[in-house]
């Protein structure tokens, strides 16, 4: 028995040392600030102010907590708790225009059965609420359009809060779109024709326009893909036609019409996403991750969850009456689909590529954005979801896996693509139902907590931070990483991409059981934000009711 004590503590002290060993990255200087009371809340939201100051909003509820903080001196300087709000309110979003801070929600009018939609300025100087301004009301009750950010306590189980009423930005940031779906009159989709909200407001949410609008197609005939608004104050909606197969660009302006024009894109695409933005000189870019095909997979237990098998990706501009004025197309090489996987996955994959099916499951794209010279950078993470056996109970596991990064200069000109090896589960709720699709438009975001990543950009460089398996800490660019699961600590990683060449750097920044000596209780990858130039933060929960912020300040 003693012999076995004594190598028990053996390996406890030699994965103690293992760990004491990991070389922390020189790029961050890491900082624990003051803790102070903590704010239980379903949605966290956080904001920089530009002047050395942070802004989180914060809503439980009829509840809505705004909190100030102090980058400089890393201390608390207000908490202010707000419950003047109409009754059944709900937030859509927290809006962040230039220097003024909007918190919009929404209020359900019992007896009108139709909602009221608001707009409530955070003075960012004061941290303290403005008064409550109404922007519009509907005709009808409204249907849920997407899911917000999961959060930490929520009567959604862990799942983001359903979200009515969606916000879109110009180019310029001069014109607010907000868009929302009424209740359908007919439950038949071959009957029933969307009536969709567009109104658009200027910097101060000032409406310019807006009213409810007929689509020109039945629910059954059209799929709603993406929506954007343009600087001269005119709405957008791309759309999929089933019948004929074909994209059209619906234009919606003050006359309450949409305008349906057809375009020039190879129908039998399929996309689980799309990404609709104004371009500088007033056109339309669409960006989004495409398949040749879903893949049907089916477990032991006789589920079935549906795959996109992601094939590369499509990028057009379009002018405002849908002419596609260019479109580059970057499929993905079997090199980088094979890329960390399997023997027997490389295998197949090699059979698929002779029928042009070979992909990456399940790539979800988190972030696009264009630079001051016109290039575009686009960052995907796979994210699916599986019932599997945990202990003795079916339970969803939901997947975070490899990061795809990929830039093109403005004339198509493929730059760089990468693939970043990383894998992450956590555990979620009852494993009840039949066939699941991971993730498609409008579906509930996966169970995040501490997984999934934060883009942030540098100078000359980017950063995909995310929680990672200790074991991975030393691991080199070029091997298959461990399986990071929630919960179960980790270090706080980040890929660093050079923008010009797209050289890759692994950085651990700081163990979460031991930063700077305070232990994070709870950590969430959504809680990290940028604060100031060259620097993030993060709210993480101590002990004692307490949170604390980490500043991570960029020395290079």
């Amino acid at each position: 028995m003693k012999n076995i004590k004594r190598s028990l503590l053996v390996l406890l002290l030699a994965q103690t040392v293992t760990f004491a060993q990991v070389k922390l990255s020189k790029d961050f200087n890491v900082t624990v600030g003051t803790p102070y009371q903590v704010v239980d809340a379903g949605s966290k939201e956080y904001f920089s102010d530009g002047k050395g100051y942070t802004i989180s909003v914060k809503t439980k509820g009829k509840e809505v907590t705004i909190q100030r903080y102090d980058i400089g001196s890393m201390k608390e300087l207000s908490n202010k708790m707000y419950e003047d709000f109409p009754p059944l309110n709900k937030v859509q979003k927290v809006l962040q225009i230039g220097d003024k801070l909007f918190y919009v929600f929404s209020s359900f009018d019992k007896k009108g059965k139709k909602e009221d939609l608001y707009s409530r300025e955070v003075n960012m100087k004061n941290g303290t609420f403005e008064s409550a301004k109404l922007l519009f009301s509907t005709a009808k009750e409204v249907t849920v359009s997407s899911y917000g950010e999961p959060g930490g306590l929520s009567m959604f189980g862990g799942m983001g809060a359903p979200i009515r009423f969606e916000v879109y930005k110009s180019f310029d940031n001069s014109k607010i779109l907000i868009r929302y779906r009424l209740k359908p009159e007919e439950r038949n989709d071959a009957k029933n024709y969307d009536v969709l909200g567009f109104y658009v407001f200027n910097t101060n949410l000032d409406k310019q326009w807006g009213g409810e609008v007929k689509m020109p197609y039945t629910e059954k005939v059209m799929n709603n893909l993406a929506y954007g608004v343009n600087k001269d104050g005119k709405a957008y909606m791309l759309a999929y036609i089933n019948a004929s197969k074909q994209f059209e660009l619906l234009n919606i302006g003050s006359d309450l019409k949409a305008k349906p024009n057809k375009i020039d894109i190879d129908g039998k695409l399929v996309f689980q996403q799309l990404n609709l933005v104004e371009t500088e000189d007033g056109n339309m870019n669409c960006i989004g991750f495409y398949a040749n095909g879903m893949d049907v997979m089916y477990n032991w237990a006789g589920g079935g969850v549906t795959s996109f098998n992601t094939n590369g990706i499509l990028s057009f501009k379009m002018d405002q009456n849908g002419k596609v004025l260019n479109k580059y197309d970057f499929e993905f090489p079997i090199a980088l689909i094979n890329q960390y996987e399997s023997k027997r996955s490389q295998e197949k994959n090699e059979k698929r590529e002779g029928a042009g099916k070979a992909g990456i499951n399940d790539l979800k794209l988190i972030d696009v954005s264009v630079d001051a010279n016109g290039n575009t950078t686009i960052v995907g993470e796979q994210q699916y979801t599986r019932k599997e056996m945990v202990i003795t109970e079916m339970k969803n596991v939901y997947y975070y896996g490899d990061i795809v990064a990929t830039k093109f200069d403005k004339s198509g000109k493929l730059l760089w693509m990468k693939k970043l090896p990383k894998t992450q589960s956590a555990v979620g709720g009852d494993a009840s139902g039949g066939m699941m699709i991971g993730g498609g438009v409008g579906a509930p975001p996966m169970e995040k907590r501490g997984m999934s990543v934060r883009y942030m950009k540098g100078k000359g460089v980017s950063y995909i931070l995310f929680l990672d398996n200790v074991k991975n800490a030393d691991l080199g660019i070029d091997e298959v990483p461990e399986r990071h699961k929630d919960g179960r600590g980790g270090f706080l990683t980040a890929y660093k991409l050079d923008d010009a060449t797209g050289a890759i750097e692994k950085h651990s920044i700081f163990d979460i059981t031991d930063i700077q000596g305070t232990e994070a209780f709870q950590f969430k990858t959504s809680r990290i934000f940028e604060a100031a130039d060259k620097v993030f933060m993060l709210e993480i929960y101590i002990k004692g009711k307490k949170d604390s912020m980490v500043k991570m300040q960029l020395t290079k």
